[in-house]
C-alpha cells in the first residue's frame, strides 16, 4: 500500500473511531434536553447503560466475523449502522424510541474500534504500529473528553437532535475514503463462527455490565437482583471457558493469554 494510501486510510479510520468514541459522552450534556422534549426521566441513565452494553457485547463478535469475511466489509457495516442508528436517535419520539435506538447505535459502534486496531496492525510495518495506536489512543481521548462541550454547544445554538445528525457527514466521508482507498484480499477459509463460545461470552458480560450498571442505583449490592446477575455471570463465563478449551475455532482463543504481554495488557486494560 502507498504512503498517500495509508494516509487516507487513516484519516479515514480516525474520522469512525472519533465519533464511536465522542457518542460516549456527547449525549451527556444533551439529557437534560432531551428529557424537557421526550419526557421519561426515569429512563434516563439507560440511555447510557444500552449504549455500553450493545457496543462491549458485540467486540469480540466483530472480531471473529473480520477474520472470516475481511476487515472492510465488518467495518462498513458497523459504520453503517452506527449512522443508521444516529438518525434513528435523532428522529425519537419518545424516551423509549430514543433507548431502542441507542441499542442500534451501540451495536454499530461495537465494530468500530477493534476493527479499526486490527486495520493498523494489517497496513502498518511493526515498528510502526506503536506510533500509529498512541495517535489513535490520544484521538480517542480527545474526543470523549471534548464531548460534553460539543454536545453543550449543539443544544444551545440547534437542538439536540443534532448531537446524534452530526455523525452522519462525517460517517459517510469515514466510509467513502475507506471504501477507495483500502484494498483487501480476503482469503475465504472453512471456518465456522463458535455459536456456544460467542452466546455464553455476550450473555456473561450483558449479566456483569447490567449488575455493576444497576447494582448501588435500582438495587442494593446485596439484593437478589444482584446476587442472581452475578451468579449467572459466574456460571456463563464458567461455561465459556470449558467451550473456548474445547472448541476448534474458538471466538477467543485462551492461548492467548499464555503470552505475558497479552495477558498484562488484559488486567491493566
Amino acid at each position: 500500500m502507498t504512503k498517500k494510501a495509508k494516509t487516507i486510510v487513516t484519516i479515514a479510520l480516525m474520522l469512525g473511531m472519533s465519533l464511536a468514541a465522542l457518542d460516549t459522552t456527547i449525549v451527556g450534556t444533551a439529557l437534560p434536553s432531551i428529557v424537557g422534549k421526550l419526557g421519561g426521566i426515569a429512563l434516563y441513565s439507560w440511555v447510557f447503560s444500552i449504549y455500553l452494553l450493545t457496543s462491549t457485547t458485540t467486540v469480540p463478535i466483530y472480531g471473529k466475523l473480520a477474520d472470516l469475511y475481511g476487515r472492510k466489509p465488518v467495518f462498513l457495516f458497523g459504520s453503517a449502522l452506527f449512522l443508521l442508528g444516529s438518525i434513528l436517535c435523532g428522529s425519537a419520539q419518545s424516551m423509549g424510541e430514543l433507548i431502542i435506538f441507542r441499542a442500534i447505535q451501540g451495536l454499530g459502534a461495537g465494530a468500530v474500534l477493534p476493527i479499526v486496531l486490527t486495520i493498523i496492525g494489517d497496513i502498518f510495518e511493526l515498528q510502526e504500529r506503536a506510533r500509529v495506536q498512541g495517535l489513535f489512543s490520544a484521538v480517542w481521548g480527545l474526543a470523549s473528553i471534548v464531548g460534553p462541550a460539543v454536545g453543550g454547544l449543539i443544544v444551545d445554538h440547534f437542538s439536540w437532535r443534532w448531537v446524534f445528525y452530526i455523525n452522519v457527514p462525517f460517517g459517510l466521508l469515514s466510509g467513502i475514503l475507506l471504501t477507495l482507498s483500502l484494498k483487501e484480499t480476503v482469503e475465504r477459509k472453512k471456518q465456522k463462527l463458535d455459536y456456544l463460545g460467542t452466546l455464553t461470552l455476550t450473555g456473561s458480560i450483558i449479566a456483569l455490565l447490567f449488575a455493576l450498571l444497576q447494582g448501588g442505583t435500582n438495587w442494593s449490592w446485596l439484593s437478589v437482583p444482584s446476587i442472581s446477575l452475578f451468579t449467572l455471570f459466574l456460571v456463563l463465563i464458567i461455561l465459556f471457558l470449558r467451550q473456548e478449551s474445547r472448541a476448534s475455532e474458538p471466538i477467543l482463543p485462551l492461548t492467548l493469554f499464555t503470552n505475558r504481554i497479552i495477558a498484562v495488557s488484559s488486567l491493566g486494560g
